[in-house]
């Protein structure tokens, strides 16, 4: 049973560094989303629905808010 034991643990050990690996990969993407996001708009290039996605009520738009990241 030890060594069933220890085999589980190492399973557990590796899938938490999977998530934190994974966790850091997708605020990285969204980051790069955000930036294109932001200029795509500055040339007018970006639809009109996305456009809305990422625009408040007051009109103001913010991809990186929208998307909860900070700006690099």
């Amino acid at each position: 049973m030890s060594e069933l034991a220890e085999l589980l643990k190492q399973k557990a050990e590796i899938e938490a560094r999977i998530e934190k690996v994974k966790a850091a990969e997708v605020d990285k993407m969204k980051l790069q989303f955000a930036d294109l996001a932001t200029q795509l708009r500055e040339l007018n290039a970006l639809p009109d629905l996305v456009a809305a996605l990422f625009t408040d009520k007051a009109g103001t738009f913010n991809a990186y808010r929208t998307m909860r990241v900070k700006k690099a």
